[in-house]
This record gives structure tokens, sequence and C-alpha cells, in this order.
């Protein structure tokens, strides 16, 4: 109580000086307490824990970590395996590479013998080509090295049109037919090759363009160099005129024979061939007559395989063919007409 107003202070510091002259009590309004947020409320019960689950999850956790310590062990016994065998290939390269320097500091530059390095080495050979055929790694051509029915073939007449293309392409072209060594001189490697991949893929430009008549040649030769069956087989050839005493008592009905023994395709496609083989030895400017021809042209025909066969040999072997050729083309309307 203030001795001087006789009124009641307040113990808080008053606003206004009215509210200093005034019997009313300051009060201040407190909020309410916020609950926590994670809080939860409390249950007056117990939490009860299943052990059964517990124990089957623990099961299967453990089921898989020992699944997966297998695994881990033999990706382990794997990797040993196979750093065993790339150190005993270490060791027995940094043998052969000391031995090597030896032998290198030894002898001089020139005698040095790299031949030996192949053999330590021990290089893995490529496998041939029918290998890779029989895993159809290498598959057949549309065109080239394949058989005769898979080809693509003309309608009129039935022939394969890689030989129709080629045979129009040089005669339709007098220049052609004039240049020396027709069907002797080989073409350019390259542009060949080329040719090949254009023609397998049945586009025929680029051969339509060509102004060197060798490379035209080139692709009829290894056209019929490359059948996996021959036009002529030598099978039928040998049946028919097994010897060429046989040949030379009667040319002409032996020659007929062998052709009426070949199918459609076959004959059709050798009349055809013949033909023009007729029109290239009648002209005299390329210097080709009908056995220089016909010593070319058998081999590819009838797809003879002469590399390991002795110079003795060679005559006896090519004669048949050879003079079965010389008739087809110098008697061409009796055989073929």
């Amino acid at each position: 109580m203030d001795p001087y107003l006789g009124l009641a202070q307040s113990k808080s510091k008053p606003r206004s000086v009215l509210d200093a002259f005034s019997n009313r009590t300051l009060t201040v309004k407190k909020r309410p307490t916020r609950p926590a947020p994670n809080s939860r409320p409390v249950s007056s019960t117990s939490i009860v824990i299943d052990s059964t689950d517990q124990l089957r999850y623990l099961q299967g956790e453990h089921c898989s970590l020992l699944d997966k310590h297998k695994k881990l062990e033999e990706s382990y016994s794997l990797l040993e395996e196979r750093f065993s065998r790339l150190k005993s290939e270490h060791e027995t390269l940094q043998g052969a590479y000391e031995e090597l320097q030896e032998s290198y500091n030894s002898v001089s530059q020139k005698s040095f013998n790299a031949g030996k390095l192949l053999v330590y080495l021990k290089l893995k050979r490529r496998s041939d080509k029918e290998t890779l055929e029989k895993r159809n790694i290498i598959k057949n051509e549309a065109c080239f090295n394949t058989f005769l029915n898979d080809v693509v073939m003309t309608d009129h007449p039935r022939i394969p049109k890689v030989i129709f293309e080629c045979v129009a392409m040089l005669e339709s072209n007098e220049r052609f037919l004039k240049v020396p060594g027709l069907y002797r001189v080989s073409g350019d490697y390259n542009v060949i090759q080329n040719l090949r991949y254009d023609i397998n893929a049945n586009n025929y430009k680029k051969l339509r363009k060509l102004r060197n008549p060798h490379e035209v040649c080139g692709i009829v030769k290894l056209f019929l160099r490359e059948l996996k069956d021959p036009l002529i087989p030598l099978q039928i050839c040998s049946e028919i005129i097994p010897t060429a005493a046989v040949l030379s008592d009667n040319k002409r009905a032996k020659v007929l024979q062998l052709v009426n023994a070949l199918d459609e395709v076959r004959r059709q496609t050798l009349k055809f061939l013949m033909k023009h083989l007729r029109n290239v030895a009648a002209i005299k400017e390329n210097e080709m007559d009908s056995f220089s021809l016909a010593l070319l042209m058998s081999s590819c025909i009838f797809n003879e395989t002469l590399a390991d066969v002795c110079p003795v040999k060679f005559e006896k072997l090519t004669v048949i063919p050879r003079e079965c050729i010389i008739v087809m083309i110098e008697e061409y309307e009796l055989i073929f007409e």
C-alpha cells in the first residue's frame, strides 16, 4: 500500500499512466503447451512381441547369407584357378623370353630365328572355312560360293543372272571382244572383289559401267570356280568318259551324251556359255582360239582340284575336260541345237 496515495500497486510494471491509477490487476495469458511431434500416447497396456515370427525372419536371413557365402566361395575358387593358369602361362612366357634373349645376344641380328617365338607362344590357329560354315558363322552368299540352284536366275533362258549380265556386257561392245588375251589376262583383284559384293546384293550398276573387259571375264571365272556343285560334275564325266581313249574314238557322241546327262539349268547355262566362247574364238584380234579357251575354262567348268597333282599326271587329268570344251565350242550346233 502506497502511504501517499492509499492505492494498491500492481507487481508488474504499468503500461500507461492510467493503469497506475486503476485497481485492475494486469493478467498475462499463457498459451497451452503443444505436445511433441514424435510423442505417442502411452498405453497403459504392455507391448507383446511374437517370438515365432521373429525366429522365422532370422532363419530366412540366415539362409540368404549362406547362399551368398556359397556363391562367393565358388567365385573365389574360379578366380584362384584362373590365377594359377595365368601364373603358369606367365612363367612359360618369361622363360621363353629369357631363352630368346640369350639366343639373340649370342648370334647376330641377321641370323636370329623369329620362328622360335611362335613356337613358344603357341599361337592358336584360325579355324578353317568349312568349320566356320558348319557353325553358321560364314553363310552361303547370294551368288558366289553357293549352289547353282540357289543363284538368282533369269527367266528366258533360265540361267544364272551373273553369267547373262557379263556375257551381255562383253558382246555389246566390239572393242571388248577384240582385246588381246580375253579370259587369259587377269583383271584387277580389288575391283573384282568389290563387284562381288554388289552382285551378291543383286546390284549390276557398277558392272555395266566397267571399261576393262578382263574384270568382266574375271567375274565369270570366279563364279564358275566357286560353285559348290560344278557346272559339269567330274563324277558324271568319269562315268560317261572314263579314259581319254574312249573319248578319242567318238568325241561328238560322247560329249553329246555328257551334255544330255545334265539337268536343265546346267544344260541351258552351258549352252549359253559355249555360244559366247564360240563368238570369242571367231575373232582373231583377241588371239584366243578354241584350244586356249578350253584350256582356261575347263578347270572352271569342271571345277578341277589340281593343287596336289604332280606334273606327270597333270596332262592326263586335264585332257578329257579340255577336249570336251573344244568339241562344245567347235561343234556347237551339233551338240546343243
